[in-house]
């Protein structure tokens, strides 16, 4: 027996982690209005990268403009 190949152990591994995820999707209550969807995104007026949460200067560029583009899902 031949041991797993790199694409057979990363399908795997996908499929575990959808299981997951349908598994605590079916798990959370719909109807719990305090349902948080998730950290606000912000982009970098400078260069436009994304962050999950408003920092002080881009890491990037250093630039200190921000834009609230929505949320994290």
């Amino acid at each position: 027996m031949h041991p797993p190949t790199l694409k057979q152990l990363l399908s795997a591994v996908a499929d575990r982690v959808k299981g997951l995820m349908r598994s605590s999707a079916s798990d959370a209550d719909e109807d719990d209005a305090t349902r948080d969807d998730g950290p606000d995104l912000y982009e970098c007026e400078g260069c436009g990268a994304v962050f999950i949460s408003k920092p002080k200067e881009c890491s990037t560029c250093e630039d200190d403009d921000f834009s609230n583009i929505g949320k994290f899902e």
